[in-house]
Formats: structure tokens, sequence, C-alpha cells
């Protein structure tokens, strides 16, 4: 599995957590799996940081209230701030996986939509040197 397979596995397990499912029960099919550490240890950090990671979303989403924006494309988001502020991920690639995923897994407009918000997010971090209060 590489890390894109990866981070699908963490959308799915995210989504299936938001639909009321156990995320262990999710994550144990993967327990073989070399990057399940990652994986794991992904589900953690966003599952403990959703309120903060939705701040930050509400707080660049222009016009937009967080109940509006999918599903999936909230849950991407999340992902990518968790990486970007939590996991200290290289906010480029960061950036690039959230936006294929949203290109693969949710709307035409998404990916464009993904990417300013990450955008945002990420400059910001590297303006203030945090979360950007």
């Amino acid at each position: 599995m590489t890390r894109r397979q990866a981070r699908k596995r963490v959308l799915d397990c995210l989504y299936e957590v938001e639909l009321g499912k156990s995320a262990d029960e999710f994550l144990e099919q993967y327990s073989d799996d070399k990057h399940y550490g990652f994986i794991k240890k992904f589900v953690e950090t966003v599952s403990e940081n959703t309120q903060f990671c939705d701040d930050i979303i509400s707080r660049y989403s222009k016009n937009w209230e967080l109940g509006r924006i999918t599903k999936v494309d909230k849950l991407i988001l999340r992902m990518g701030i968790s990486e970007i502020k939590k996991m200290d991920i290289d906010k480029r690639i960061v950036i690039n996986e959230a936006v294929e995923l949203a290109k693969v897994y949710s709307t035409e407009k998404s990916p464009a939509f993904i990417n300013g918000i990450l955008n945002r997010a990420a400059n910001d971090e590297e303006k203030t040197g945090g979360d950007g209060k």
C-alpha cells in the first residue's frame, strides 16, 4: 500500500466514524499493513483535533457555513489541516494529496475549494508560526 492509499484508508475510516462506526474495528483490518502505524496515528490525530480543524475551516471558508460543506470535503480538509498543523508534514505534499482525494471522491468543484482552504491555512501557519490566532 502506498501513502496515497493509506490516506484513502484514513478517509474511509473517518467516514465510517462519522456514520457512527468504530474506528478500532475499521483499523483492525489493516493491522498487518506496513502503513498501519501511520493510518492509526493519522485517524487519532484528526479525531482529537476535530474542533480545532473545524474552526480553521470556518475561518477560511468564506460564505460557507460548516454545515453546508459536504461530509467528504470536511473530512479531507480535517485531514489536511491535521497533517499541516499537527503532524508536521510538508504543506505541498499535504495539499496535493488532499486535492487528489477530492478529485476522485468528491464533487467537480471540491478540489479548488479544498486547495484554497488548505493554502490559506498553511500560509497562515508560515506567517504566524502557529494556528493563525
